[in-house]
């Protein structure tokens, strides 16, 4: 249980309590007075600080969407003159990494797969912001791979192709299939970056000669 005594305020404890609770119970079994007890904080206060329960839903997934651009930013807070292959290798391992973090990103993960399958359509926006962010760092990637005329859905396949590998090694808990059939655990991670990155660049150069391909023909045609 959460301790008034260490220093944050109601409105902290009432955050960090709502954190826990939304990811056990989901948004509409989550109540004001089980996270108020948690919190040890009166059963009025999330009214008070936060006018309502929907509020303070949407306040606690932008909470923990800072938290996870924190602790693993995709872009790796390499400087711009760093190599396309370092700039992927930093987003595949900060994508890997916040997979394996369940301590600190598990309720956001619990949350986001609760709105991707059960939707509360609370939020949809703040959703839509966090991957459309996102997805600008690998487009960016990609394009200088590929080149900045490349067609949108081959980026967008090849984006596909780099989440998807991430995705499926989420590890869940210790009975999840992913976990059973590949083994994976934290310690994983530093190779399974090795491992997606050299497929995911084999992958983009086959992309980006079938690319080239095209684009002289399309010249030839022309001529």
């Amino acid at each position: 249980m959460l301790s008034p005594k260490n220093g944050r305020s109601t409105k902290e404890r009432i955050i960090e309590a709502a954190c826990k609770v939304f990811a056990e119970k989901g948004y509409r079994d989550a109540t004001h007075a089980e996270i108020c007890q948690c919190a040890q904080a009166n059963v009025a206060s999330i009214n008070y600080h936060f006018v309502s329960k929907e509020n303070l839903y949407r306040v606690v997934f932008e909470h923990l969407s800072q938290r996870v651009q924190q602790l693993y930013p995709l872009d790796g807070a390499l400087p711009s003159s760093a190599s396309s292959e370092e700039k992927l290798r930093a987003y595949i391992q900060a994508h890997l990494s916040r997979m394996f973090d369940p301590e600190n990103l598990g309720d956001l993960h619990q949350i986001r797969w609760s709105e991707i399958f059960d939707s509360t359509g609370l939020l949809e926006d703040l959703l839509l912001t966090v991957i459309e962010k996102d997805r600008k760092i690998i487009q960016s990637i990609l394009k200088e791979f590929l080149g900045s005329e490349a067609p949108e859905k081959e980026l967008a396949w090849c984006e596909m192709s780099i989440i998807g590998q991430c995705v499926l090694a989420t590890p869940g808990n210790k009975n999840s299939i992913p976990r059973k059939i590949f083994k994976l655990d934290k310690s994983s991670v530093a190779d399974l970056t090795d491992h997606i990155l050299a497929f995911s660049l084999a992958g983009i150069e086959t992309v980006r000669q079938k690319i080239t391909r095209q684009a002289g023909r399309s010249e030839s045609d022309a001529g």
